[in-house]
């Protein structure tokens, strides 16, 4: 693990005296954190006189120049001021890439489902965070300004190369070793498909389990700097279609409608017909986005526990395509999604064969 610098040491340090006018205790921050992007985590102090120091040197940027840290502390400023439960930024240096945050704790709504499976109390907490995506979409919608971030529209073109290709790349390419022949018209349409979903909400673009900290009954909500403008839906598959808890059928209907119940006491033109009818073509771009990223984690980016999660989204993958015949409109599409699975099975068995 590469050491620290012993500047973000004293800034972090630094920022811990002014938050709780005392020093933390001597020794380095220990990392927390085992996710898929190439930020670093550490919290400094015990729980909860603590904080977490984020660690981002090189980050993307745009052809502008304006970087994810950038938009970092911009989306999270934007949605503090909005009244969106997120962590505060107690300190940061742009230039070096540098953050001291308020430290939401060690139990991920994630951390629940592993802990104790589908329980009551998780469902309670599924249905709060989705009547909390009611609020984020209609507080933080107005004012958001996406020139501030890295960020481009989530819409047809960005739909087109950023999720449905890089399932391709990423997913049946680099992982699987497969190239469905007449694939790209399949999805060239369902891109197209896009535009009739287009809105300019905010979309936070990573709602999911990883990303949600409970504290008691109260959810916080980090990880957002790769918010845009985009439709809603894509928001509400992150949860409902997630594959670190793969969400029972059952429960995917019951958080639908709870959010179309929210959305509509709070917006009385909310169409929800149409964002049920929309629904699909958002929602499968978000499963190939998940497994393009599981791709490349477990092969270029040297994450092979990432792997663990292809089965469950290719089930949920499969799951959404038998809900809606609309998608057999998609014939090449169709049959990959139907064959997947025994092609990941056969592939997950060779790489552990092989220590992979």
């Amino acid at each position: 693990m590469t050491a620290l610098p012993g500047s973000f040491l004293d800034f972090l340090r630094a920022a811990f005296r002014r938050r709780f006018g005392a020093d933390a205790e001597p020794g380095e921050p220990a990392e927390i954190g085992r996710g898929g992007s190439r930020r670093r985590y550490f919290r400094l102090g015990t729980p909860p006189r603590s904080l977490v120091g984020l660690l981002s040197p090189d980050p993307p940027a745009d052809p502008r120049g304006v970087t994810e840290n950038d938009a970092f502390l911009y989306v999270g400023r934007h949605l503090a001021a909005a009244g969106v439960d997120v962590p505060a930024i107690h300190d940061a240096r742009l230039p070096e890439g540098w953050f001291a945050l308020e430290d939401l704790g060690s139990t991920l709504l994630y951390d629940m489902y592993r802990e104790t499976g589908h329980t009551q109390a998780l469902r309670d907490h599924c249905d709060s965070a989705v009547r909390r995506l009611v609020a984020i979409h209609a507080r933080g919608t107005p004012g958001f300004d996406p020139r501030r971030t890295h960020n481009p529209d989530w819409d047809t073109g960005f739909a087109r190369q950023q999720e449905s290709g890089y399932f391709q790349r990423s997913f049946l390419r680099g992982w699987l070793g497969w190239e469905p022949e007449g694939l790209d018209a399949d999805l060239d349409r369902l891109a197209e498909a896009v535009a009739a979903c287009w809105e300019p909400w905010f979309l936070y673009r990573d709602f999911q389990s990883q990303n949600i900290a409970v504290q008691g009954e109260r959810l916080r909500f980090f990880d957002f700097q790769g918010a845009r403008h985009g439709p809603r839906q894509y928001d509400l598959a992150s949860l409902l279609c997630d594959p670190y808890v793969e969400l029972p059928p059952g429960w995917q209907v019951h958080l639908m409608e709870a959010y179309l119940e929210e959305a509509a006491a709070l917006d009385p033109v909310f169409d929800g017909g149409k964002f049920v009818r929309d629904w699909p073509v958002v929602a499968a771009h978000r499963l190939m986005q998940a497994l393009g990223a599981y791709g490349y984690l477990s092969t270029v980016a040297g994450k092979p526990w990432f792997q663990a999660h292809i089965p469950a989204a290719l089930r949920l993958l499969g799951r959404l395509l038998e809900q809606t015949p609309a998608l057999r409109e998609y014939p090449v599409l169709s049959r990959c999604i139907d064959t997947l699975p025994g092609r990941a099975g056969r592939r997950l068995e060779t790489n552990a064969a092989d220590g992979g």
